[in-house]
């Protein structure tokens, strides 16, 4: 009896764990969230502009192919977001060392600056989503949703290296 007691504790912590991702998740992605965080510190982008300008921040310069992997749309899309962002003077296109026929895209001075407004903004949006929790609940929280993604990140790899 203890045992299945058990299970359907865990059967449902998992569901209410599960279900708060998503909603955390569904807002944070939200067109209309991601912009308006962005717009506190000042960045009018499109919602993909900021996705594009933040991977480059912490990925260095990329491939189209592998923004388009990442981002999870197609190489119409990125050329176009690629196109803007380069119009606007935030990003460029260089050759790819390791392959002198390719191209990678990486941030331009001014686009490392709308990178750092990007990373306020998040920080902003962090201390007020916590403000007024204690100190410990913020490190614990901190620590333990580190350990999520680490746990995260090898099931991810795991899953990628089956056949």
């Amino acid at each position: 009896m203890l045992s299945n007691d058990k299970s359907t504790q865990v059967t449902a912590d998992s569901a209410a764990l599960i279900a708060s991702l998503s909603r955390v998740l569904a807002e944070w992605t939200a067109p209309e969230f991601l912009t308006a965080v962005a717009a506190r510190e000042g960045v009018a982008l499109d919602p993909g502009a900021i996705t594009m300008i933040t991977m480059l921040s912490h990925n260095g310069p990329l491939r189209p192919s592998h923004l388009a992997t990442s981002m999870v749309t197609g190489a119409s899309n990125i050329s176009k977001i690629v196109g803007r962002l380069s119009s606007a003077g935030l990003v460029e296109r260089v050759a790819d060392p390791a392959d002198a026929r390719a191209q990678r895209v990486q941030l331009s001075a001014a686009g490392h600056k709308v990178a750092a407004a990007l990373v306020r903004a998040g920080n902003g949006l962090v201390d007020q989503l916590l403000d007024g929790w204690p100190e410990p609940d913020r490190a614990e929280f901190t620590r333990l949703l580190a350990k999520f993604e680490k746990s995260t990140i090898v099931l991810s790899a795991r899953l990628g290296n089956k056949p």
